[in-house]
């Protein structure tokens, strides 16, 4: 996993991602794609794909620790209204211990994870996972925030 990246709310989300040094498609292990990738015949609600992740880390203002990731995949899950209580505890199972290290979560990630999910239930725009950010990178983080009712 990275290092978090310093990002300003006039930033615009093109610039910031450009300059952001997250992992690349090849490196996400199979099993954390098979329950979060959009591609997946079995992802849980709240499934993302790669370039989408990206870009709510930078909204949320998140970096790339595990407690970090937790938060993100938290909101995601919180967000989609398809996630229900049975989709959580399957994915914190995996998590916890289907997940290689270093993507493995241990039980101090999960309040992370708490209060992504919690988050996302409260977000202004519901299912954030299929929103087309790419019309969106000409704008600023503070504003594409506001909009989306994240910050």
């Amino acid at each position: 996993m990275s290092c978090a990246i310093q990002v300003e709310g006039y930033q615009r989300l093109g610039d910031s991602l450009a300059a952001m040094k997250g992992d690349s498609s090849n490196a996400i292990p199979f099993v954390v794609r098979l329950l979060e990738n959009p591609a997946s015949p079995v992802a849980l609600p709240g499934m993302i794909d790669l370039y989408r992740h990206d870009c709510l880390h930078l909204l949320l203002g998140r970096g790339f620790s595990l407690h970090d990731e937790a938060f993100v995949v938290g909101f995601t899950m919180g967000n989609d209204l398809r996630t229900k209580a049975l989709h959580l505890a399957i994915f914190k199972f995996c998590s916890l211990r289907l997940y290689p290290r270093p993507y493995r979560f241990d039980r101090s990630h999960l309040p992370s994870f708490d209060e992504g999910l919690a988050l996302g239930r409260k977000a202004r725009l519901r299912n954030i996972n299929r929103f087309d950010f790419r019309s969106c990178e000409h704008q600023p983080l503070c504003l594409l925030r506001e909009r989306l009712g994240i910050g």
